[in-house]
């Protein structure tokens, strides 16, 4: 059948149309967004879209100590990809990585873009991820949104944050419906969670200061998504045969860490209720010992009677919980 538009239909952002088609599809039409862009550098050069990795020529050694990422001018330039408690984390899994973050929901919710820019990589891969997405942002990050149903978008494509990307699946090396969520700067990831706070949907940082030290050296290793603790929750709910959910797993998650109700409410640690200090050495500062300690910075000044902008004394000693 042949494809061509038959109609406009307007939305909430007076920049943005839907065009639909004769075979019964849609696209987003934003064309404004795309004059002000397209000449950029960040979306033309190291462009790659049949494969996932576009930085092949630039190494960590290669990249600065620490690397300032303009976040948001305003709330309104991000969106959380989806809201939930994050179930399995960034970081090693024996000898393998888990280059992101892993959380669970239920297939067709929908998927947001994070922030505004262009769509880099949107195919199915099959070295793991399923259904991927890959945005490329202005100030350089790239999002990966993986085992999703289905994808709104194509590559070339811009969006804006808060647009709907794709729908979360269960497709790839899944055993259970949940988006798979990475961070890179030139293919080299580092832990989502040090910019976003899932569970609340919120971001964590205006600008941020991107350590070298946060990446992970072995991230470009492989394009297979590694194995990580989804499969063992996915493998034990969904024991009766039936569609796993993200209060399914949730729950069950609950009930091993001897943790009450399945949806809400904060993580407590087992060591939680044992005060945690910390003695300020050169180079401390709040955002970085609040990433280190897994608190955030009111937290710290809560529990400190100190402000943000408070000047940290060396030989100071600080509570973080």
């Amino acid at each position: 059948m042949t494809k061509f538009p038959i109609d406009t239909l307007p939305t909430q952002d007076e920049e943005v149309k839907i065009i639909i088609y004769s075979n019964n599809t849609w696209s987003y039409y934003q064309p404004a967004l795309g004059d002000s862009l397209s000449s950029l550098p960040v979306f033309n050069e190291n462009w790659e879209t049949e494969q996932v990795f576009a930085y092949r020529n630039i190494e960590i050694n290669d990249l600065p100590a620490s690397i300032d990422i303009n976040l948001i001018a305003s709330l309104s330039d991000f969106h959380i990809p989806i809201t939930g408690r994050v179930f399995s984390k960034y970081g090693r899994r024996g000898r393998r990585n888990h280059n992101g973050v892993d959380i669970p929901l239920k297939i067709g919710e929908p998927i947001y873009a994070t922030f505004s820019g262009r769509v880099r990589y949107s195919k199915y891969n099959t070295g793991g991820y399923g259904n991927l997405i890959i945005l490329r942002h202005e100030n350089g990050l790239e999002t990966w949104y993986a085992h999703l149903s289905k994808s709104n978008v194509q590559p070339g494509d811009f969006v804006k944050a808060g647009q709907i990307i794709g729908f979360g699946g269960n497709t790839g090396r899944s055993r259970g419906p949940h988006l798979h969520f990475e961070v890179r700067y030139c293919d080299q990831t580092f832990d989502p969670e040090h910019l976003f706070d899932f569970e609340n949907g919120s971001i964590k940082y205006q600008t941020f200061a991107l350590d070298r030290s946060y990446f992970n050296i072995n991230s470009r290793a492989s394009d297979q998504l590694e194995d990580h603790d989804f499969d063992d929750y996915a493998s034990l709910v969904n024991s009766d045969g039936e569609e796993v959910t993200s209060e399914d797993i949730l729950n069950y998650i609950a009930r091993n860490d001897g943790k009450s109700g399945g949806s809400g409410g904060s993580s407590v640690s087992a060591d939680d209720g044992e005060a945690v200090y910390h003695t300020i050495r050169s180079g401390d500062m709040l955002g970085k010992l609040a990433i280190r300690y897994g608190v955030s910075i009111d937290q710290i000044c809560r529990l400190n009677g100190i402000q943000r902008t408070t000047i940290l004394q060396l030989g100071r000693r600080l509570r973080i919980r």
